[in-house]
């Protein structure tokens, strides 16, 4: 095809038609306009026509392309602590606010998202709320938002961590398994409260990881169905005065690492 006969083409395409092009970028955008009207993709990436500041090719992913990296990412710096539980495809844009309380966690996570970096501290969040209120799906969101900005992230569930703590004096990495509870850089925990916990479990695991990380200001997320008052109880186990300020303690600190937020599915008053 001749040089005259390419320019008519790119002069007649609605995608190009408008553009000012010089001879030498004639054949470029004949190209361009070739590999789109075939739906050419290489390797999940399509062409598209860059023309500022100069005319050239670039391959963009495609939707399909795009969700794989994001996945590979979220996959790359979402750790999940001993289980085979896999938290939601959530995101923050989804998730509802229709009351003051959602407005509220909505604003805390955002502003958490955006704020915390690995040399700022910023505190996490405790979310309660009774059963599909929307915890895990937030405490999801968060944890994928957080993925995607590079920052690790290890997400336990809490029946699940109990397990795997026994099972690590059985084979005696207990103290290698509760290090990674400690350190990683934010550390989420789902469902506190709906295991059978002990106060040897209390006092030896969850006491030295929750103070670990107050004191390194390393940001904790937990959910419940618990307000902190009532997991206070369920947490002194046994209900004698030892116990009981054994567990106001562990609380006291958890009140120090977050911001508690309340989850329901009522509506504003009204509506």
């Amino acid at each position: 095809m001749t040089l005259d006969e390419m320019k008519k083409v790119v002069l007649t395409d609605p995608e190009t038609r408008h553009l000012k092009i010089s001879d030498v970028d004639v054949y470029k955008v004949f190209i361009y306009l070739q590999e789109r009207d075939q739906q050419t993709v290489i390797d999940g990436y399509k062409p598209v026509l860059r023309t500022d500041p100069y005319i050239e090719i670039v391959y963009e992913p495609t939707k399909e392309k795009e969700m794989e990296i994001r996945r590979n990412k979220i996959k790359k710096h979402l750790k999940f602590y001993d289980s085979e539980v896999y938290i939601q495809d959530a995101s923050l844009a989804r998730f509802e606010v229709f009351n003051e309380e959602r407005e509220k966690a909505y604003r805390l996570a955002s502003e958490f998202i955006q704020e915390y970096r690995r040399d700022h501290y910023v505190k996490g969040l405790y979310i309660y709320g009774k059963y599909a209120t929307g915890k895990s799906y937030l405490l999801s969101a968060i944890a994928q938002a957080l993925a995607e900005r590079n920052i690790t992230v290890l997400f336990v569930y809490m029946p699940d961590l109990v397990r795997s703590i026994r099972q690590g004096m059985n084979e005696g990495n207990m103290e290698e398994r509760i290090n990674q509870l400690k350190q990683a850089d934010v550390l989420m925990i789902d469902d506190m409260g709906g295991e059978n916990m002990t106060p040897w479990f209390r006092d030896e695991v969850l006491v030295p990881i929750i103070q670990y990380r107050l004191s390194a200001k390393l940001p904790v997320f937990i959910t419940s169905n618990f307000e902190m008052v009532t997991l206070a109880e369920v947490i002194a186990v046994n209900k004698d005065d030892t116990n009981r300020i054994k567990a106001a303690r562990l609380i006291q600190r958890i009140k120090d690492l977050t911001s508690y937020v309340k989850l329901s599915t009522d509506q504003y008053p009204g509506r």
